[in-house]
């Protein structure tokens, strides 16, 4: 099983990504399951938000929040604390949506400006499925094909066109970061 931890602020499209991430997965195989869920409150828009996703080629039974996780994605760099690797597994990557340079000691830290990315393409910086597609690029956990369906599925289909190109630009940049 992996585990994903979204960090963004309300209105960014944290948890959406998250369902999206969930869909394209289980489109993949009849032997995928996947789970995503948020963790907010009655928050206005900015707030700090987290979304969560385990997908596993088995059962996911495990319902709770996420403590640890495989994969730390950041849709607002102004979300990293102090020690945001705290939630990070041993072995784990954080992938950052930032134009800063970032110190990488560790080697588990990926910047990626989807910020400028999606603003590119839809004309608003709205970065949750360039994240989205940066990871599944990187990770090879999920193909572009379902992450195609997977928007066909869950957006509006004003809002398909955009999004699958903003998808497919940062699936090829998560695939060449590999």
């Amino acid at each position: 099983m992996k585990e994903i931890l979204w960090h963004g602020r309300g209105g960014q499209g944290a948890f959406t990504a998250s369902i999206l991430l969930g869909t394209a997965y289980t489109i993949e195989s009849n032997d995928h399951y996947a789970l995503a869920f948020p963790s907010f409150g009655p928050e206005r828009r900015g707030a700090p938000i987290r979304a969560f996703n385990r997908i596993s080629e088995g059962a996911v039974g495990d319902r709770s929040e996420i403590k640890k996780a495989d994969y730390l994605l950041y849709l607002d760099d102004s979300l990293l604390g102090d020690s945001p690797w705290d939630e990070l597994k041993e072995n784990g990557v954080a992938i950052i949506n930032t134009v800063k340079n970032i110190e990488n000691n560790r080697r588990n830290i990926v910047t990626f400006d989807a910020s400028g990315l999606a603003a590119g393409i839809l004309g608003i910086s709205i970065a949750n499925t360039a994240v989205l597609g940066f990871w599944a690029g990187f990770s090879g956990e999920v193909s572009l094909d379902a992450l195609i369906q997977g928007i066909r599925t869950g957006l509006n289909p004003k809002l398909h066109e955009g999004n699958i190109r903003v998808v497919e630009e940062a699936y090829a940049r998560g695939r060449a970061h590999v």
